[in-house]
């Protein structure tokens, strides 16, 4: 029951968060793909993650070098400011980040993620103490602001290694055809016949999904497997201009070039190369 009860609180934060981003509609959510890192081609929360660590880090340093020797080193606690403020400015971008990929999780990943996000989101509100107590002495010093600052450090640690779970377990935010190697070479997969117009065709080529879509004597063909979370794109919709959406998720793709349209997914989808010969249809990877 407990468990349950959980469940469904998870499934209202996760609407709450897509809501708030824009994500709820059926049509481009730019502000949430945004926020996934679609445009760099990569997530965006591992790269300003390094921001926020970076600061708590330099942040320690600076405190344990002037409360071991005060009298002379004199700079230590305002860089020590300068790095919590620039920490928590990278915190707040991971913690919009990490939520929003947290929003389209499930499962164990789900539960690993708000213990991930939920130990961040502890050390954000400290390190933002930490920041005003520095900010409100004229020296910078504040040993209540250095003891705030290391358990802030700590529960960040903690995070990290269940960030390192979601990722080197999980699997979250991998791209998952990256071992999905294809075939060099063409490979038949089918009869011409049997892939129908303006429709979403699963074939397998030497083992790996692809999914085809036909207009007339044109086909153009992409690995079946979405990179976001790898979900079925032959079981999802085709949109007009040849967009194929994700039923997971929504990632949308661009069936000419495999380019993402829309996230969560950041990295493109592998295209295939078609030929059909006496009526008979092969691929291989590009």
């Amino acid at each position: 029951m407990a468990n349950q009860q959980l469940e469904r609180v998870y499934d209202g934060l996760q609407k709450f968060i897509n809501t708030l981003v824009g994500a709820r509609g059926k049509g481009r959510h730019p502000v949430k793909t945004l926020l996934n890192g679609t445009l760099l081609g990569h997530p965006l929360h591992p790269v300003i993650t390094d921001i926020a660590i970076g600061g708590a880090v330099l942040a320690a340093a600076g405190d344990i070098a002037w409360l071991a020797i005060p009298t002379t080193t004199v700079w230590a606690p305002r860089a020590a400011e300068a790095a919590v403020i620039a920490g928590v400015l990278g915190m707040l971008g991971s913690f919009a980040t990490g939520w929003t990929d947290w929003s389209d999780t499930y499962g164990r990943e789900r539960t690993t993620g708000i213990v991930h996000g939920t130990l961040n989101s502890i050390a954000l509100i400290l390190y933002i103490v930490s920041a005003v107590l520095r900010l409100l002495n004229p020296t910078g010093q504040s040993v209540p602001a250095a003891i705030l600052g290391f358990v802030g450090l700590g529960f960040i640690t903690l995070a990290a290694y269940y960030g390192g779970d979601l990722v080197f377990k999980l699997g979250v935010n991998v791209n998952h055809t990256a071992w999905e190697h294809g075939t060099d070479d063409f490979v038949p997969v089918g009869a011409l016949a049997d892939v129908a117009d303006n429709q979403l065709t699963r074939v397998v080529a030497d083992g790996v999904p692809v999914v085809l879509v036909r207009h007339g004597d044109k086909i153009a063909a992409l690995a079946a497997t979405c990179t976001h979370a790898g979900g079925p794109l032959d079981e999802g919709e085709l949109l007009p201009n040849d967009v194929v959406k994700c039923p997971w998720h929504g990632s949308r793709f661009r069936m000419s070039n495999g380019r993402v349209v829309d996230g969560p997914a950041t990295v493109p989808q592998p295209v295939y190369v078609v030929r059909v010969e006496n009526g008979q249809v092969a691929v291989k990877r590009r």
